[in-house]
């Protein structure tokens, strides 16, 4: 065997190990996608367990809902809650952005972020907050939740259906 033929050989095993590896990371990627839906799709319900499983919170946002004062332990606990459901949506958003999340699910999701932004404090807590999201995530929630001609969240209204006098301001 001469010197032609090894290096021909070690060219073709050279191109199939290419081509192995180029399997191998589509492969990888395309679960590193599916593991990222799984994570985006998983925050949005943690926050719902959170919530059904603490009545003291279901208690300030029922207060929140009545647009009652809140205490300032209370305050303190509506901020962080309203940071951590924002980012998650946030964090969502970045996903569809980046084309890891498809544009559907997140729009399935968005009316969860137009109740959280119904209410009267919540918009104050949005408007003073606002600037410590990324600029294009607040011009979708600008666009999409909070402009007039936004849809109204339908959860607020399955809300309103449930009390038995509807003076909520949910």
């Amino acid at each position: 065997m001469n010197w032609e033929a090894i290096g021909a050989i070690g060219e073709v095993l050279g191109a199939v190990a290419v081509l192995v590896t180029l399997v191998y990371l589509a492969v990888q990627i395309r679960q590193n996608t599916q593991a990222l839906k799984v994570t985006a799709m998983g925050t949005l319900h943690d926050l719902h367990v959170v919530t059904e499983k603490n009545e003291p919170y279901v208690a300030m946002l029922m207060k929140l809902a009545r647009d009652e004062q809140l205490d300032p332990v209370e305050r303190v606990v509506a901020v962080e809650r309203f940071v951590t459901i924002i980012r998650a949506f946030e964090r969502l958003w970045l996903q569809q952005e980046m084309g890891a999340v498809a544009e559907e699910q997140f729009d399935r999701q968005i009316d969860l972020l137009r109740w959280a932004l119904t209410l009267p404090q919540t918009r104050k807590m949005w408007a003073e907050l606002a600037p410590n999201f990324t600029p294009g995530f607040c011009a979708v929630v600008e666009a999409e939740v909070l402009a007039d001609d936004a849809p109204p969240s339908r959860m607020a209204k399955a809300m309103l259906e449930l009390e038995p006098e509807s003076e909520s301001k949910i």
